[in-house]
């Protein structure tokens, strides 16, 4: 849970309290990040936010974090892809040949067996 600055409202000085406190005279500075815990904006009467205001702050948040993403360039997006294209080429092969191995191995041991016990 998200750490809060107490201030007293006589003073509006800091008290050096953290956290929620159960006094009547202390109100909290609520940030918009600590809505994301279900909290209404006054967090003394703790009432959770409506499902619609949980969904436009859900929305907000993923703008929010978008906007921080790194996003690759188009060159470098075609040649990862060329590369991955490749791998699958070659890994296709690859279990193609070991897939003909095993089969030409397995149908050896058959005829072997045939000729040995049949």
């Amino acid at each position: 849970m998200a750490t809060v600055e107490m201030r007293d409202e006589a003073t509006e000085e800091p008290s050096g309290k953290t956290g929620l406190s159960t006094g009547n005279a202390v109100s909290t500075g609520i940030k918009d990040g600590d809505a994301a815990e279900g909290l209404a904006a006054n967090a003394v009467l703790g009432k959770p936010l409506g499902w619609l205001a949980q969904v436009r702050h859900f929305w907000h948040e993923i703008a929010l974090e978008m906007k921080k993403v790194s996003w690759p360039a188009r060159t470098e997006v075609a040649s990862t892809t060329v590369i991955v294209i490749i791998a699958v080429f070659f890994f296709a092969a690859y279990l193609f040949a070991a897939d003909m191995l095993f089969t030409y191995i397995i149908e050896g041991l058959e005829w072997g067996a045939g000729k040995l016990f049949g």
